[in-house]
């Protein structure tokens, strides 16, 4: 008991240390609060009675309505925090209210009433007026700029604006004066002497600035293939000759610059990407191309792969053949090499020989009789022809 009694005791001496401590620095704030109030209290009656004595300072009928807006908006909104927080600290519930019977967007809609639920309902209302008005201050933050900037260069007499009969012709800037190097010395000097010697550009007529949205770049069509090389010199000369092949390597391709970034990447960081399988063989095949000179460019219907149009291109039966599986009567590609570097037989050669000696003195017969010496070999349409030619030779007899 004694042991609860103490733990208790120590509890609540800890929590008065809190409580003083804390009303310590309260005072403290509140103290310099007042100093600045005391302060600022001067000036606020001066501004005060200016505003009093002129009245046409607060009329602000030819300014930005949409500032006047939301200045009136915080106001509200802020004092309607102040009662607010009175509320609270009264100790009123924040579930009364007064609904208006007509909406927000109308204008002749009651005024709301002065529960704690209404004061909730009001600040909602302001904080929403405030989020629309930044969004359109942004799209007139240049005409706010410009205005701004013209009040502040009223002052200057040099600067004429809205003056028709400040664009007018000047017949002096025709005449040829001698003296000019010396007046404009002069102008300087005095203007030196007179004003802030800050160069101040003449007073054009403002152009808002119009940006391109986001929306059209997006849908803006990729640059061709064709013209992608013309971003460079034209007037250079290729570093590699393109000479034999099918076409010039589309080395500008969205593809080639892939494969290149990507070795140059492994070659700078000593490693390997990791890839599937498939990515891989893709990645392979596409390097086999680009080093025979193919357009990666070019994919066929359906993004089916063909042929490169490179060395392979034109060289493809060869390279085909060279792979061909060796058949019954079909050799590989070098099949015909063999047989011209194998040495035949010397009966082989001489019926070579002669053979080609007739067909090269004695002209070929049209396969009737007594159409020449060598004779061709008959086919099956040439003794159709004959027989067909007898029966009509009989008929006619």
């Amino acid at each position: 008991m004694t042991e609860a009694v103490s733990n208790d005791a120590t509890e609540l001496q800890a929590l008065l240390q809190t409580m003083t401590s804390s009303i310590t620095a309260s005072r403290t704030s509140l103290k310099s609060f007042m100093e600045e109030s005391v302060s600022v209290l001067p000036f606020s009656t001066h501004v005060l009675k200016a505003y009093r004595d002129s009245p046409q300072s607060l009329d602000f009928a030819d300014g930005i309505s949409l500032l006047s807006l939301k200045h009136n908006v915080l106001i509200s909104y802020l004092r309607t925090l102040a009662l607010l927080s009175a509320r609270r600290a009264l100790g009123h519930s924040l579930e009364d209210r007064k609904q208006p019977t007509l909406p927000f967007s109308d204008v002749d809609r009651d005024v709301r009433g002065d529960e704690a639920g209404d004061l909730v309902d009001s600040m909602i209302e302001g904080r929403v007026i405030l989020e629309k008005a930044d969004a359109l201050e942004g799209r007139m933050r240049y005409q706010i700029e410009k205005l701004l900037k013209t009040a502040e260069q009223a002052a200057d007499a040099d600067l004429v604006t809205n003056d028709p009969l400040a664009f007018k012709p000047n017949p002096q800037n025709l005449v040829d004066n001698g003296d000019d190097d010396g007046s404009d010395q002069d102008d300087d000097k005095s203007r030196n002497a007179n004003g802030d010697a800050i160069y101040r550009p003449p007073h054009l007529a403002p152009v808002p600035y119009i940006e391109k949205s986001s929306k059209g770049r997006r849908e803006r069509p990729p640059i061709p293939s064709a013209l992608a090389t013309l971003q460079q010199d034209p007037s250079r000369p290729h570093v590699e000759s393109s000479t034999g092949l099918g076409g010039m390597p589309s080395l500008a391709s969205g593809r080639a610059k892939h494969l290149k970034r990507i070795t140059e990447y492994e070659e700078e960081n000593f490693t390997r990407l990791m890839m599937k399988k498939t990515d891989a063989k893709r990645r392979a095949r596409d390097e086999e191309d680009l080093a025979l000179g193919g357009d990666l460019a070019d994919n066929g219907p359906g993004n089916r792969r063909r042929r490169a149009g490179g060395l392979e291109d034109e060289f493809g039966d060869i390279f085909r053949s060279v792979h061909r599986v060796n058949q019954p009567g079909q050799g590989d590609g070098y099949d015909e090499l063999r047989k011209k570097g194998k040495k035949q037989d010397i009966l082989s050669r001489s019926r070579d020989d002669v053979v080609g000696r007739k067909r090269d003195n004695v002209p070929e017969s049209d396969g009737e009789e007594g159409g020449g010496r060598y004779m061709r070999k008959r086919t099956r349409f040439d003794l159709e022809a004959k027989s067909a030619k007898k029966k009509l030779l009989k008929r006619k007899k």
